[in-house]
Parts: structure tokens; sequence; C-alpha cells
């Protein structure tokens, strides 16, 4: 089931989402809703898979007991790879 929300946001970052979503050839909704599921973790294995190499879908790693918030790791390391990747 889908819902309808109203959001609060910067004129600047809205167009500039609105150029992504042009660029992209998706609508503004699809990419919300992906980087709401990227911020949760949702999604991951399908992720991992996209991006995977071999194809395989099996996490050769233990997991661990993060000692601060996720979502601050998570963002320090996606901007670690778009730095390297740019």
């Amino acid at each position: 089931m889908k819902v309808k929300t109203s959001i609060s946001i910067d004129k600047q970052i809205w167009m500039e989402l609105k150029n992504l979503a042009l660029q992209r050839d998706e609508d503004i909704s699809s990419i919300l809703k992906d980087a709401i599921e990227n911020e949760l973790c949702l999604n991951l294995d399908k992720y991992l898979m996209k991006y995977s190499k071999s194809g395989k879908s099996s996490l050769d790693f233990e997991p661990i007991k993060p000692s601060g918030k996720v979502t601050d790791l998570i963002r320090s390391m996606r901007d670690d790879r778009e730095s390297r990747i740019s």
C-alpha cells in the first residue's frame, strides 16, 4: 500500500532533484523511495546483487555490533566511495 505525503524542502534541492529525475528518466517518487530505502538499509540484498561482480548473493563477513549510529557510518562510507569514484 502506498502513502501520499507532503514534505518541505529547500527550493534549490528540489530543482536539483527534478534535474536528476530528468537525467535518469525516472520519476521523483522513485528516486525518493530509493533514497529512503538506502537510508533505512531496506532491500540491501537487492543492491548488493546489483553491484556484485560474481552475481553470488552470499556475504563473506561476520556482522558486528556498531558502536555509533549506523546511518552516520553508511553516510561516511558512501561519501568516501563517491570521492574515490569521482
